[in-house]
């Protein structure tokens, strides 16, 4: 709430008007408190420690790249596969193109930064942090965990392919939410959520795509793929058993 109020008075003293701008506002007002906050608390540096350590590093590759792979295997059903690779083909290089067919290199900047690090952070702290851990505590494991993936989901339905989006980043959620359970360590799941990212805008905006939908490595991606398929549900469906 302060960091609304604050984030108001900033742009009316300096009379600011962008929206991307008044978004980046609002986030290091919200990250300032949030660092209050932990300051002084038992296990954050633990949880800092944790990020370096070799299952850490393998957890976050295995969960971002295996549900890249899921998310590209649904798009190819719901969102068919030549509507998709068409979609890709409009997108031009350089990267600058992308951020909405614009030019612009500070709007481009600003989409990264909120895709890569904004939305990592305040997503986890949101759904992960507060609305799982809540209706966790109030309805048990499962009721937490389909629910704030279900709503986690929902809000990412302004995306081009609806409701392949909606889906995908559902299962996203609940391998977040069991890591999260699994670890306590919501800086881990911000690493894995900015990790996906990261490795989304390299799929459609580099020349990463064409090794992903096609080309000399397509078998290693078929086996990456199937591999994915077979994973993730077992991950999923294991420690929900497990952790209820």
């Amino acid at each position: 709430i302060i960091s609304f109020f604050l984030t108001g008075f900033v742009e009316g003293y300096f009379n600011i008007s962008s929206a991307e701008l008044e978004y980046v506002l609002f986030f290091c007002f919200m990250m300032v408190f949030f660092l209050i906050a932990t300051y002084g608390t038992t296990g954050f540096n633990k949880d800092v420690n944790d990020l370096f350590k070799a299952s850490s590093i393998l957890r976050v590759l295995i969960l971002a790249i295996s549900n890249m792979f899921i998310a590209i295997f649904i798009q190819s059903i719901l969102f068919p596969l030549d509507s998709l690779l068409n979609m890709i083909n409009t997108i031009s290089l350089p990267l600058l193109d992308v951020a909405y067919g614009s030019n612009d290199p500070l709007l481009f900047i600003f989409e990264m930064f909120s895709a890569i690090i904004i939305a990592p952070i305040s997503e986890e702290l949101f759904f992960r942090g507060v609305l799982f851990n809540r209706l966790k505590i109030r309805k048990g494991f499962v009721f937490g965990l389909v629910v704030s993936s279900v709503i986690f989901g929902l809000c990412h339905l302004n995306y081009p392919d609806h409701i392949s989006h909606v889906i995908y980043t559902c299962i996203m959620g609940m391998t977040l939410c069991i890591l999260y359970s699994r670890t306590d360590n919501l800086l881990l799941n911000m690493v894995v959520h900015s990790a996906y990212n990261l490795l989304s805008y390299l799929i459609m905006c580099t020349p990463l795509q064409y090794l992903i939908l096609g080309g000399e490595f397509s078998g290693l991606m078929v086996i990456m793929l199937l591999a994915s398929l077979i994973f993730i549900p077992i991950y999923i469906i294991y420690f929900t058993f497990k952790l209820k």
